[in-house]
């Protein structure tokens, strides 16, 4: 089985890897761009946790019905207008509904931790926002790289 795991998870890495640079063309970012982000951010996750294919599976399973979640709290909670164009009471009340966004959100994360204990172990949990925000940082480093290098005289344009 030792054996089996890090065959799965070198062949991943290999198709991965090889997407993960072709993440960054010229091309606004539509379905595939975000998938392949996606992809890229499952594979570097999954290494970086070392997790087991059947933690891996259990795991992304769960955390994209979160994440699902997640999304539907903050869409409810999105401000009528830019805060830049808000009244003193219109902030406020933005303000206040902030604050109970983050409630929900917290309440959300208090009642899937439980069940993430389930897929993996909680040093795992705990590792992936530092993973997840490695990662993210690692994407706005190539965006901030690919930006210099076009800006450049001879720069990679499109015509």
């Amino acid at each position: 089985m030792n054996k089996q795991y890090w065959i799965v998870l070198l062949l991943l890495g290999l198709f991965t890897l090889p997407g993960f640079g072709q993440i960054f063309d010229d091309e606004p970012l539509g379905g595939e761009g975000r998938s392949k982000i996606q992809a890229a951010r499952v594979a570097y996750i999954t290494e970086r946790l070392g997790l087991t294919p059947d933690e891996s599976e259990r795991f992304w399973a769960l955390n994209n019905e979160f994440e699902a979640e997640r999304d539907k709290i903050r869409a409810k909670y999105q401000p009528p207008r830019a805060v830049e164009n808000m009244s003193d009471q219109e902030a406020e009340t933005f303000i206040n509904r902030r604050f109970e966004m983050e409630q929900e959100l917290l309440n959300l994360k208090r009642a899937y931790f439980p069940r993430f204990k389930q897929a993996v172990s909680p040093r795992k949990i705990a590792l992936f926002n530092k993973a997840d925000r490695e990662f993210r940082l690692e994407i706005l480093k190539r965006l901030q790289e690919r930006r210099q290098n076009n800006r450049r005289p001879g720069g990679n344009f499109r015509n």
